[in-house]
């Protein structure tokens, strides 16, 4: 769904190999990056500060769970930001922007030119060669046909 925006950000940073580094892509597009102590129940905010397009991260996630958190704001970031609108993120929101910002997080993880090369793997295998969760490994192999 977002594979050509994908394949631009990756290619605008030279990145062309797993794991993607979100946090490298959110400083390379401008955006602050600071991991916070948040409420359990909130994973990242994003939101203006001073002009400037800024996330926070729940320090207390596991890094798997920060990672998609970053790409997750990436995607708000990309596809959603606006300087007055803060972005809460909620692991279990359901909104159609959270669900696109989902979609978004777990592409740019798990991009199609690049999965495409490891389908012959265990989805354990690629999921740490990848380094993300099991979870979004296999909602990225439904999205293959795989699972």
């Amino acid at each position: 769904m977002y594979e050509e925006l994908i394949k631009e950000l990756l290619s605008l940073f030279y990145i062309n190999k797993p794991p993607i580094k979100p946090e490298i892509i959110a400083y390379g597009l401008g955006v602050e990056l600071y991991f916070y102590e948040l409420p359990l129940q909130i994973s990242g905010i994003l939101y203006n500060r001073k002009n400037s397009p800024t996330m926070l991260i729940n320090k207390n996630d596991n890094l798997l769970r920060q990672r998609f958190t970053i790409a997750h704001e990436i995607g708000h970031f990309l596809l959603h930001y606006s300087n007055n609108k803060i972005y809460l993120d909620y692991p279990i929101e359901n909104s159609k922007i959270e669900r696109e910002a989902n979609t978004f997080a777990a592409s740019l993880l798990l991009p199609d030119f690049l999965l495409g090369r490891y389908l012959n793997l265990s989805l354990e295998k690629i999921s740490s060669i990848f380094y993300v969760s099991r979870k979004v490994t296999e909602i990225r192999l439904k999205d293959f046909k795989i699972l």
